[in-house]
């Protein structure tokens, strides 16, 4: 599967590249709506770790948008990529749907945490999403894709259409296809679910214990509260995948955040440091 637009369209293009200890923008390139301004050495393992958080101009996903995005980390290098907040997701007019590709490539050695925060969709949004991750054998990532859906008015009313398609390679053979096409959602008082979430870990090939990894995230994540989530192994033995569903995003976040701590744990013996705090 390839982006249709061409590369060089795309509002949001990074690269990552290691320089002797640390991790260093080597591409740094944004346009409206992406807004960049400096970046944080939040964590001491893994010390070379650069954290970037993209912010919008817009705040928001309008029914006319075209958005891409790219990023790419170098061998070696370790980037950890979020956004400032949920994106709200607007109504798009019959005939229009707001659509959003975002490749992300990571060279032999290097690793990418790539947790944007949920997208919100409104009444009437439409979305059409892809994402295309290239992990080298020896690389490691993960990456987070979390909705709910709101009414302002109270009304209940539905967003009109999601539909998502992610594809993670590894050494060029195609390890995980997930799509997701959703044509609302029933929006009752009785619904018990109204956030949704997945994670994906890309592991390196060198990385043994995907079965373990998948046993303690499912009990983890059956311990808090109202969250619902389980983890499996990927195909090709690539890593592992969680999927999340819970009554709001407070608690698919805390299922993320706890992911994304035992990830850290299993690949660096070390919880990662809180960015919200550390970079205010």
């Amino acid at each position: 599967m390839t982006i249709a637009s061409p590369a060089n369209h795309a509002q949001l293009d990074l690269g990552f590249a290691r320089r002797g200890e640390r991790t260093v923008m080597a591409r740094r390139l944004f346009a409206w709506p992406f807004v960049l301004t400096r970046s944080f050495a939040l964590d001491t393992v893994p010390a070379h770790m650069l954290t970037v958080i993209v912010q919008t101009s817009s705040g928001a996903v309008h029914g006319e948008d075209r958005l891409i995005q790219r990023i790419r980390v170098a061998t070696g290098a370790a980037a950890h990529v979020t956004t400032q907040g949920a994106t709200a997701v607007h109504r798009a007019h019959p005939g229009f749907t707001s659509r959003e590709a975002i490749k992300l490539d990571v060279a032999p050695g290097g690793e990418l945490e790539f947790l944007q925060e949920p997208r919100i969709l409104f009444p009437e949004a439409a979305l059409d999403q892809t994402v295309e991750i290239e992990v080298a054998p020896s690389g490691a990532a993960i990456i987070a894709d979390a909705f709910t859906v709101h009414d302002p008015a109270g009304e209940h009313r539905p967003f009109r259409r999601l539909t998502s398609s992610t594809v993670l390679t590894r050494a060029g053979d195609p390890a995980v296809i997930d799509r997701l096409d959703i044509a609302a959602l029933p929006r009752r008082r009785a619904v018990r679910f109204e956030a949704f979430g997945t994670v994906l870990l890309a592991l390196p090939d060198s990385f043994a214990m995907c079965d373990e990894l998948a046993r303690t995230l499912t009990e983890r994540l059956g311990s808090l509260g109202d969250l619902y989530g389980a983890a499996s192994p990927l195909p090709m033995r690539a890593g592992v995948g969680i999927r999340l569903a819970a009554p709001d995003l407070r608690s698919v976040r805390a299922g993320i955040k706890a992911t994304w701590t035992a990830y850290r744990l299993a690949l660096h013996g070390v919880a990662p440091a809180d960015r919200r705090s550390s970079a205010t």
